[in-house]
């Protein structure tokens, strides 16, 4: 049978390591809000130490959670100890000496109480000289055996304990806290245990018997209790399931009202099209739309004929074709005589964009601007004045259009590729320069099924599931460091043959460790070595912009055989003649951004490659490289990545404006995430704007949570 505490990593012992965690936020109200300060056993000094982790209040206590739990034994006296069990003892120190033999010095106490004495053993326990001394109270936990009928314990747990302070009398499950070297674990124990009772007055009920009862959850308080001071660890387990529901209901809740918020009250540009305007749309295309290209469209199209503003995540691995279906969209709102933005996270995928769209509607009436920061240092004032004279059709750019003197005359569609890489205030910022534009968000990163149900629950989501004719699996290999002589005899094979290539690196210098190649060392070491005579360039985020811009239209043209650069091409470069990406320090990569990156090639026709270079320098880093030699599938690749990093760096920048969890991992809480989905839905179809008084406690953390970003105040 397996450990029962697994799930809590909860261990015998009286110390462990520190972790850290989340800041706590909770309720303003008495006696909740009562400051750190005041409360029972905690000093000036130490109402410092819980303030920088985030502990203000008796509500921030409360919710301060254990990491893990201990499993305390009984004492035991010293006469009844026993050899070879794992046993726990009290007495006073008597003695302590250090014996500094080699080659294992150690450090030796004797503690007695009224039943015997027990000896103690620390090897290389110099550093014990400075903390145990005569006279203290031990508590220590170790193995026994006797040496000249004394019994002994080698490099026991130990813990000082006050002399007043009562024996554990029975088995005990103790919580242990993120700790730091000024405030033990255990010091944070007893403060929560001297102020529990406190905390648990202002701890109000959420739902309803009923709903506690189909889902088999105790009680909040009896959670907050339970969670903190368990009798066993199944009471644990269901304590922290019931806080972590509560976590994903207020999350649910959210979702479903912010929804129901940007369609119940604001009303977006209601967009007509007819068959006419199709076939000419379509005539712009110099191919056919996949099935899923025509799916995706046919439900963006329904999006932007209704008034409600769409608000549609559209996904697709790399090189699905979502810059299409996106382009459709923007002649639609062109045609009904309104403007589109197409925000682009990097210059470089900025100019990318603005490049398809000029070549796609080459000779139309449609006028399209670029907004980065140098085409903004060029003609600021002339650019500005077209985009709100409305001369300005279709608007790309980066942040450059986010500044407040750029205004739009009708802007009716907004569409933001790799929305991920901005924060959510940005892109309301942007939203917020047309009076409610339709909402188009582009990824080439899947989103798993996890990760959709909870921080996507807002978007209508869509998925062009099928690549482009003609497009071939790209074929990846992992090389170790020692047979990279290999891939630059296959990059000049591919070169000779007319093809390109990227060897994209993890930094641009030397970082003085020498552990990661560099842009500007490869540069120089391929260019008079493996790869001498072909033609390099470089590419990274320091160049200035039309340097940038120059080194991408060159490679684009065919003047540039290997382009050398970071990741500044993951997302968006299409140059259908290049067919080889070589990944140095490969390790150092995450999954879904090694996706991205290989994506940058298999454009084409022609059969491309990844070349992996890397040491499997942990089992993590085996498990990446493995997983891109076996799929090129996108959705497997970020259902891996989600499981070995967590939902909350799978993006790799925080989703600023959604809340950070506290217990939950909905990694491994897809069930309760369901049920909470199920559940925050039927409660808010049954009381819409948590007006009932049994809802007043919810609705405020509800605000409390969510706060600007939800603008709960404007729902009922």
């Amino acid at each position: 049978m397996g450990d029962p505490y697994a799930p809590f990593g909860i261990h015998n012992g009286l110390q462990s390591t520190p972790m850290a965690s989340d800041d706590p936020a909770m309720a303003e109200a008495s006696p909740l809000a009562r400051p750190v300060g005041r409360l029972k056993g905690v000093s000036a000094a130490r109402a410092r130490e819980l303030e920088s982790r985030g502990v203000r209040t008796l509500g921030d206590l409360i919710e301060y959670f254990p990491r893990t739990y201990q499993n305390e034994r009984a004492e035991c006296p010293i006469d009844r100890l026993v050899p070879r069990d794992l046993q726990i003892a009290r007495g006073e120190v008597t003695a302590v000496d250090y014996i500094a033999s080699y080659p294992r010095p150690r450090f030796e106490a004797t503690i007695e109480d009224p039943t015997g004495r027990l000896g103690l053993v620390w090897f290389n326990g110099g550093y014990l000289r400075r903390l145990i001394h005569p006279g203290q109270i031990l508590r220590v936990q170790g193995k026994v055996r006797f040496y000249r009928n004394i019994p002994q314990m080698t490099q026991p747990k130990w813990q000082v304990v006050e002399p007043d302070a009562a024996p554990v009398g029975e088995d005990l499950l103790r919580a242990v806290y993120p700790a730091s070297a000024k405030l033990s674990s255990r010091a944070i124990w007893h403060i929560i245990d001297a102020n529990i009772e406190a905390a648990l007055e202002g701890i109000e009920e959420w739902f309803d018997a009923e709903l506690l009862r189909k889902r088999n959850l105790m009680g909040r308080r009896q959670a907050f209790r339970a969670i903190h001071q368990p009798a066993h660890w199944r009471e644990a387990t269901d304590a922290r399931r019931r806080l972590i529901y509560d976590e994903l209901m207020l999350m649910q809740i959210g979702l479903i009202l912010s929804r129901r918020l940007r369609g119940g009250r604001l009303s977006a540009p209601r967009m007509r099209i007819d068959r006419l305007l199709d076939e000419r749309i379509r005539r712009r295309f110099p191919f056919a739309l996949t099935a899923a290209q025509e799916r995706a469209v046919r439900q963006v199209v329904a999006d932007l004929q209704n008034p409600r503003p769409m608000s549609r995540l559209l996904q697709g691995d790399v090189g699905s074709g979502k810059t299409v279906v996106a382009v459709y969209a923007m002649l639609v709102t062109v045609a009904n005589r309104l403007q589109a933005a197409l925000l682009a996270p990097t210059e470089v995928l900025a100019e990318q964009h603005y490049l398809t769209l000029t070549d796609l509607l080459r000779e139309s009436r449609v006028t399209i601007e670029l907004f980065t920061s140098l085409t903004q240092r060029r003609g600021r004032g002339s650019l500005r004045r077209h985009l709100a004279d409305g001369d300005i059709h279709i608007a790309v750019g980066t942040q450059a259009l986010l500044q407040e003197d750029v205004e739009f005359a009708n802007l009716g569609l907004v569409v933001v590729d790799e929305q991920h890489k901005l924060g959510v205030r940005q892109r309301a910022q942007l939203k917020s320069k047309g009076h409610a534009p339709h909402y188009l968000v582009m990824t080439a990163t899947p989103i798993p099924r996890t990760l959709a149900l909870s921080y996507f629950a807002d978007f209508d989501v869509t998925t062009i599931d099928e690549l482009p004719p003609g497009r071939q699996p790209i074929l990846t290999r992992w090389l170790k460091p020692q047979e990279e002589a290999q891939a630059w005899h296959f990059v000049r094979e591919q070169v000779a043959a007319g093809r390109q290539a990227y060897i994209v690196l993890p930094q641009i210098e030397e970082d003085g460790a020498g552990e990661a190649r560099s842009v500007k060392a490869e540069f120089e070491r391929l260019g008079s070595g493996p790869l001498a005579g072909l033609r390099l360039a470089m590419l990274h985020g320091q160049m200035k912009t039309d340097q940038k811009q120059q080194t991408m239209n060159d490679f684009r043209a065919g003047r540039i055989d290997a382009v050398i650069t970071t990741t500044v091409i993951e997302v968006g470069i299409d140059v259908a003649n290049a067919t080889v990406m070589v990944i140095q320090n490969a390790e150092r990569f995450g999954l879904s951004q090694l996706h991205q990156l290989r994506g940058r090639v298999g454009r084409g026709t022609h059969q491309s490659h990844c070349l992996l270079i890397g040491e499997a320098v942990n089992e993590d880093a085996e498990l990446r490289l493995r997983a891109m030699t076996r799929t090129n599938d996108g959705f497997e690749i970020a259902e891996s990545d989600l499981k070995l990093r967590g939902p909350g760096e799978f993006f790799g920048t925080r989703q600023h404006g959604l809340p950070q969890f506290k217990l939950a991992d909905i990694t491994q809480e897809i069930e309760l995430l369901h049920q909470a989905k199920d559940d925050a839905l039927a409660l808010i179809e049954s009381d819409p704007n948590l007006r009932r008084p049994e809802h007043r406690t919810l609705r405020a953390a509800v605000a409390r949570q969510f706060g600007e970003n939800l603008f709960l105040a404007q729902v009922g």
